[in-house]
């Protein structure tokens, strides 16, 4: 059963490539290339250059871990490919260093499950006009765009990195972006694989990267006021793929919103999850259990401890995909 969804995964053509062998000598080539080019041009140190070109690399494996919250039988799996020790890892790390500040200034960032209690527990809510809702980005890292995140990425390298004073320059982090992510290849018992779209889980920068194409995003589209329902947003925040919403209308509102939502751009498909307490009855019944005032914390639903599970297993999936 877990080789056959392994296989089925891997059969996806728009987002994986079979390869006819190992390709780690190529890929060291290419890395030694461009190390020696920013080596040569001062844009790193020889300790830098030296940490980035990883001795007798290994190569990296595919393997997936059951998505058990998803309540299906059996479970789908969720893609990851461990590449420490890689040719790579080195390359992944050292972009990640220069993107993480960028990601944490996204407005719509949460950083963990103490930060979206100190959020809520400062927020007003009416009952009788708003939601808390989630909803979550399917299969986020595979569906990233490649290119068009790399563009993403050119464009906030230089917003954030054009003035400064720092040695190694924003063209030279994204060459190095692009060899990591264009050359992501594993091994899966004796077959080579190149991704062909999206990161995978298990690689260092694969959170920025898919953090900061969702903020494009959401810049451009979700939170633009050109979005005819910019206006029912009270607020939108976000644990990667994981969506807090506290939403001012009715859940048909809502829904109709989703749909609108998953029909803004083809790479992502957002996933709305209302509380169950709210979604059988006519106003928003996961309130009633709360202290009666004319404004209640959204702590008080059922919906928030779903919300703090959700962030908590989505973190610690983080912590482990290595």
């Amino acid at each position: 059963m877990y080789r056959d969804e392994c296989n089925r995964l891997l059969g996806n053509t728009r987002h994986y490539k079979r390869l006819s062998r190992d390709p780690t000598i190529d890929v060291q080539e290419e890395i030694t290339f461009l190390v020696s080019k920013g080596k040569e041009n001062n844009w790193i140190t020889d300790h830098e250059a030296s940490y980035l070109i990883q001795t007798n690399p290994k190569i990296p494996y595919f393997y997936i871990l059951p998505k058990v919250h998803k309540g299906k039988i059996p479970p789908p799996g969720r893609p990851i490919v461990s590449g420490i020790g890689s040719a790579l890892e080195p390359l992944s790390k050292f972009v990640d260093f220069f993107l993480q500040p960028i990601v944490k200034r996204i407005p719509t960032y949460l950083k963990d499950t103490t930060h979206v209690l100190l959020l809520l527990e400062s927020i007003a809510f009416d009952k009788s006009k708003e939601l808390l809702i989630t909803l979550d980005v399917e299969s986020l890292y595979t569906n990233i765009p490649q290119e068009a995140t790399l563009e993403v990425i050119s464009n906030l390298l230089d917003v954030h990195m054009g003035g400064s004073q720092t040695q190694t320059p924003p063209g030279f982090i994204l060459d190095l972006a692009h060899l990591a992510l264009t050359r992501n290849y594993f091994k899966f018992e004796d077959s080579f694989f190149l991704q062909t779209q999206g990161t995978s889980m298990g690689s260092t920068f694969a959170p920025s990267l898919a953090c900061l194409y969702v903020d494009h995003i959401e810049r451009h589209t979700i939170l633009h006021e050109d979005n005819p329902y910019r206006d029912q947003i009270k607020l939108w925040k976000r644990y990667i793929d994981d969506v807090l919403l506290i939403w001012t209308g009715s859940k048909e509102e809502a829904q109709a919103f989703a749909i609108w939502l998953n029909g803004a751009n083809p790479f992502l498909t957002f996933t709305m999850n209302i509380d169950q307490a709210e979604e059988s009855s006519g106003d928003n019944q996961a309130w009633d259990d709360a202290p009666q005032k004319d404004a209640k914390s959204p702590t008080d639903t059922n919906m928030f401890n779903r919300v703090l599970e959700t962030i908590a297993a989505a973190h610690k999936v983080q912590e482990t995909k290595n």
